[in-house]
C-alpha cells in the first residue's frame, strides 16, 4: 500500500508540472496562479502545496526538470577521446531534437520569453545564473580538453570558445522559439548552422 501511495504521489505531482508548465506556456508566468493550475489539473490548492510551497518552489521544479539530464550529459563529453567532435555532435542533436520535444520546448519558451524576473520572481536569477555557471564549467573542461589535445585553432582561448559557444546555442533556440521557420529550419539546418560555428575554432576541417 505504502508504495501504491508513493507512486500516486509522484503522478499527481507529475501532473502538477505538466500543467503549469501549459498554462505558464499559455499565459505566462506572472498571470498564472498556482489556484488556476489545480482548477486546471482537477486538483485542490491543498494538493499543490502538498508538493510546492509556492510558484518559485514549482517554477524552480520544471525547470530542473529538463536543466538536470542536460549538464549531466554535458560533462561526460570532457572525458572522451575527441571531445570536440563530441561536443559538435551533441550540439547538433539538441537543436535537431528540440524540434520534436513539445515538452522542452515550452518549457524553454517559458524560461527566455514568458517570466518576468521581478518580485517573487526575481529570485529565480541567481537560480538560472546558478545553472548556466555550471554549464559553462562543463563546457570550458570540454574545450580545455580539445585544447589540450590540438583541436581548437591556435591562439584561441578555450574560455572565451565556451563563451561563445553557449552564446551561440542560446540565441539560436531563443530565436527559434520565438518564431520557428522565420530564418530557417532546425530539422534540415541545424547541422549546417553548428558547423559553421565549429568552423571557425577546430584546428582541422570538420568530418562529412
Amino acid at each position: 500500500m505504502a508504495r501504491k501511495t508513493k507512486a500516486e504521489a509522484e503522478q499527481t505531482r507529475t501532473l502538477i508540472l505538466d500543467t503549469a508548465e501549459k498554462l505558464f506556456h499559455e499565459q505566462g508566468v506572472s498571470h498564472t496562479s498556482l489556484a488556476d493550475i489545480a482548477q486546471a489539473a482537477g486538483l485542490t490548492r491543498g494538493a499543490i502545496y502538498w508538493h510546492f510551497q509556492d510558484k518559485l518552489d514549482l517554477f524552480n521544479a520544471m525547470h530542473e526538470r529538463i536543466a538536470m539530464p542536460f549538464s549531466e550529459t554535458l560533462e561526460k563529453l570532457a572525458t572522451l577521446e575527441d571531445p570536440l567532435g563530441a561536443l559538435r555532435i551533441r550540439c547538433i542533436e539538441d537543436l535537431e531534437n528540440l524540434v520534436d520535444d513539445e515538452h522542452l520546448c515550452r518549457v524553454l519558451s517559458v524560461i527566455l520569453h514568458k517570466c518576468e524576473y521581478v518580485a517573487e520572481m526575481g529570485q529565480l536569477c541567481e537560480r538560472f545564473d546558478s545553472h548556466v555557471c555550471k554549464v559553462m564549467e562543463a563546457k570550458e573542461k570540454v574545450m580545455y580538453h580539445a585544447h589540450q589535445l590540438g583541436q581548437l585553432r591556435r591562439g584561441l582561448d578555450p574560455h572565451l570558445a565556451a563563451v561563445a559557444l553557449h552564446n551561440f546555442m542560446l540565441g539560436t533556440i531563443s530565436d527559434w522559439l520565438f518564431a520557428p521557420e522565420r530564418h530557417c529550419s532546425l530539422r534540415r539546418d541545424a547541422r549546417v548552422l553548428v558547423d559553421i560555428f565549429f568552423r571557425g575554432i577546430a584546428a582541422a576541417p570538420l568530418p562529412d
